[in-house]
């Protein structure tokens, strides 16, 4: 309705609203198993002001909103048809209040970003993160009452939110607890303030009663220690008494009970229990002893901590059982949500057995549909057990499906029925528990039709206002449009939609993704992308300029696949992606250009192939036989011969007897980044031959994007190990510092240094220490690192070309780094790449900071001292 569009622009601005097809796709699921309806509009308020109106316009049109955070909860199903998706994630600020020990955050703040920077304050969030937290808004979070870690202690979410601001159905504000007082200048300081707690009310409710804008959270001192203790039990009763006997003591800061699934590795026994404690030098010993007489005390045998300590410090769930992330996530099918809820510790004895007795009795039928059990595991409260049974089944076969889905339903009915409450309602679940509430769902209902009689708030969720929204399970379509995608369906449905992706949990403020923070909404992340993907796979979307657009406006800078939490190569996505759409033609105007001038003259800048070397005053050692070879590349070659002649005079200095060919082709990644993957694959067979005539073993680079080609790209393409070694020649300096052979001239002055990973070096290769090695090696300098270092690197925004199509997203990106360099108060930018350096000297062009740029090779050329000459 273009009516309705109009406005939702004119509030959000048009670059926060979407109702491009390719976009809405995107924001239809959530980390449950089953798509909702098919959202009309999206839109992201960057204020309490326009959510308001929002709601306004939302009301006046009988359209509903749909509330989105980042969508890593288990909601499942509950995207209306048609509904206005209201994204939350730009509402991002927060106030820290040490005075009155809370935080005030908008909704959309990542919850581990706002820990980090409390963190640095020696405080946390009283109510810790972890697993899906750590990825979860503030706002998200509440509206769930989401379960955290460490809840033996500290509780739920709820036990630690103080006050909220919550925007009402009608599109009035109102404040909770004392901050609801506006003579006193609204300060949030308790919850149970001014008669009725009012903060309960919408804790919990998804968003069908209020729309939760802002949080006021409690804050508490880093404890000064963390203790950990891993134990395995045969009886059922003895774990269960253990851990009663815990909680009565209030031993324990966390206790995490395994009672069914995958039995932790290398280690005897049928339950295990993992206990931490955080706490002050003395009580933590205290404590520590209390819990291991106690676990002794009922038969536990004790197991090394080592497990318990990773999984609390990496909240990486594999570690409960003993095992590394890529034994457990890699490959998995996409699972099943959690049937989850709280029943008393002592009911364990009756329900983990009734759990067991339904998966033996139902054996056959999981092992037609390939259903396994990731988890029965117990998170257990103060005086409760917080009890999730996961299971996992293929969701790229339909039937499966179904019959997974068949499963939560069963399990719910079972658990629900005799023993347990949930720890939050979503709409998977909503339909086994609601009907069981008796007089309280009614008021809940009453409370729904009196606070928004239009049904505008997550109408369904909860069975309110309405059936849960739920599309049909979909099936795979012909692959004949899309051949390159189709191979890699099975990787496609991995995805577990956690936005780990591109959230900013591990560095705090700032973007991991560059197109994301460019392109403003979620078809332009990775999760996003891969959404679209799996649309193409099932028939909701076919390749267009639209779909083009959002996949080549990727700089394949690799921070995605760095922390998917599945270790999900999500570039192979792209890539084959990209080699559909270029089949179709809908490869972008400047890309294809760079494609035409590649063929030509095989390189990508317009240059005629024979003035490749004309950086090279001596050409002694062109087209000389020798073991090792320095590849230029095109860019050093043509546009940054400082590099290319700095490779070559390092070269020399360290008296490697290397050759250079005249015959030099480009290496191929302007091609792949274009998606011609057999063109690409023609100039890699050439160059191969060309350094195996030359008797070539070893072939070295300053352009890390040749590098990353040769090292990474070019078996995957033909297929085969590629017949050199291979190194850059930063790892090469590195190795002669290493070796004693080589030290630096002095910077005088003090120079201090930051150094920006380039993506193909660092994340590409993993190349991060020899950088490092090399500077701290160089006497008179310091090193300032940016907060996004290594494998958290920003990328510079000149990869894959991007700026020919795509200029202003090179643009933000690069200032975006830039202004985190200069932060640094550093005198010298260094890079190891090219693009990197090129990208830096145009931002240093246009800014008047005294920063300077510079390649880390011309660098060590400039200062390198060799003490004894390699052969």
């Amino acid at each position: 309705m273009q009516e309705l569009l109009t406005r939702l622009q004119e509030i959000c601005g048009k670059e926060h609203v979407s109702d491009a097809l390719v976009d809405r796709m995107t924001y239809r699921r959530d980390c449950g198993p089953t798509p909702g309806g098919l959202p009309g509009y999206i839109t992201r308020p960057e204020s309490v002001e326009e959510v308001v109106e929002l709601v306004k316009v939302a009301n006046e049109f009988k359209t509903p909103l749909f509330m989105w955070g980042r969508a890593t909860t288990f909601v499942d199903f509950g995207i209306g048809e048609g509904c206005i998706v209201l994204a939350l994630d730009l509402l991002n600020n927060f106030e820290i209040d040490l005075q009155n020990q809370v935080v005030t955050a908008d909704a959309g703040v990542i919850w581990h970003a706002l820990d980090s920077e409390i963190n640095k304050l020696g405080w946390e969030l009283a109510c810790p993160g972890g697993g899906g937290m750590f990825s979860a808004t503030v706002g998200g979070t509440v509206a769930y009452n989401a379960v955290p870690h460490a809840i033996t202690e500290y509780g739920i979410t709820a036990d630690q939110v103080i006050a909220l601001e919550v925007v009402m159905p009608d599109g009035t504000i109102v404040n909770t607890g004392s901050a609801a007082n506006d003579a006193a200048g609204n300060i949030a300081i308790e919850r149970g303030a001014n008669g009725p707690d009012l903060a309960g009310l919408f804790i919990g409710s998804c968003g069908t009663m209020g729309i939760i804008t802002k949080a006021t959270l409690r804050l508490r001192r880093i404890p000064e220690i963390e203790k950990f203790l891993f134990y395995a039990f045969d009886e059922l009763e003895q774990i269960v008494e253990a851990v009663e006997a815990i909680q009565q003591q209030e031993a324990a800061t966390f206790v995490i009970g395994i009672f069914g699934g995958p039995m932790p590795v290398d280690i005897v026994g049928n339950y295990f229990l993992h206990v931490i404690i955080r706490d002050s030098y003395i009580n933590a010993d205290a404590r520590y002893q209390v819990c291991k007489i106690t676990c002794e005390a009922f038969k536990g045998r004790t197991q090394d901590s080592k497990a318990t300590e990773l999984y609390c410090t990496g909240h990486m769930f594999s570690w409960l059982r003993n095992v590394g992330p890529d034994a457990y996530y890699s490959n998995r099918p996409y699972y099943c949500p959690e049937v989850a809820g709280f029943l008393p510790t002592n009911a364990l004895k009756e329900a983990i057995p009734a759990v067991h007795n339904y998966i033996d009795s139902h054996k056959k039928e999981w092992d037609q549909h390939g259903i396994r059990t990731k988890g029965l595991d117990v998170y257990f409260s103060r005086n409760a057990a917080y009890l999730w049974v996961d299971t996992l089944y293929p969701e790229n076969v339909p039937e499966a499906h179904e019959y997974g889905l068949k499963v939560r339903e069963d399990i719910a009915e079972l658990l629900f029925s005799q023993w347990m409450s949930p720890g939050g309602i979503v709409a998977g679940i909503a339909p086994y528990i609601m009907d069981k509430l008796g007089n309280t769902y009614l008021l809940m209902q009453k409370l729904k039709e009196t606070l928004d009689p239009n049904n505008i708030l997550n109408p369904g969720i909860l069975c309110l206002g309405g059936e849960p929204a739920k599309s049909a399970i979909l099936k795979m379509v012909d692959g004949k449009d899309h051949p390159a995608l189709d191979a890699d369906a099975n990787l496609i449905f991995q995805c577990l939609r956690c936005a780990f992706c591109f959230d900013v949990s591990w560095v705090g403020e700032g973007h991991k993704c560059p197109s994301y923070a460019y392109g403003s909404l979620e078809s332009h992340s990775a999760r996003g992308r891969i959404s679209i993907a799996r649309a193409i796979l099932e028939g909701e979307l076919v390749y267009d300029e639209d779909v083009a657009d959002r996949i080549f406006s990727c700089t394949l800078c690799g921070a995605c696949s760095e922390h998917c939490l599945k270790q999900l190569d999500i570039q192979d996505i792209y890539q084959a992606m990209r080699e559909d759409l270029a089949a179709k033609g809908l490869t972008p105007k400047g890309l294809k250009h760079v494609v035409e001038l590649t063929l030509a003259e095989h390189n990508p800048f317009d240059k005629e192939a024979e003035t490749r070397l004309d950086w090279l005053k001596d050409k002694s050692r062109v087209d000389v036989k020798a073991k090792t070879a320095y590849f230029v590349g095109c860019t050093p070659s043509f546009s940054k011969r400082t590099m290319a002649r700095g490779g070559a005079e390092l070269l020399n200095k360290l008296g490697v007897d290397y050759t250079i060919s005249s015959d030099e082709w480009c290496c191929g990644h302007p091609l792949m980044a274009a998606g011609e993957r057999q063109k690409a694959a023609e100039l890699m067979v050439h160059n191969i031959e060309t350094y195996q005539a030359l008797g070539v073993e070893r072939i070295v680079f300053t352009c890390t994007g040749c590098y990353e080609t040769f090292k990474k790209e070019m078996p995957k393409v033909l297929g085969k190990p590629l017949p050199f070694e291979t190194l850059h020649l930063v790892e090469l300096v590195a190795e002669e510092i290493e070796e004693g052979r080589v030290t630096f001239e002095p910077m005088p002055g003090g120079v201090v240094i930051t150094y920006h990973d380039p993506c193909t070096l660092g994340r590409g290769l993993g190349v991060y220490e020899a950088p490092r090695k090399i500077i701290e090696a160089i006497p008179g300098t310091r090193l300032a690192e940016m907060p996004r270092n290594q494998g958290d690197s920003f990328c510079c925004g000149a990869g894959a070309f991007v700026r020919y199509d795509f200029p202003e997203l090179t643009e933000t990106a690069g200032k975006d780094r830039w202004a985190e360099a200069v932060e640094t108060e550093a005198n010298l930018l260094l890079t190891s790449c090219p693009a990197c350096l090129g990208q830096f000297q145009l931002m240093r062009t246009g800014s008047k900071d005294p920063l300077q740029v510079m390649d880390l090779v011309n660098l060590v050329n400039k200062q390198i001292i060799v003490e004894e000459t390699t052969n």
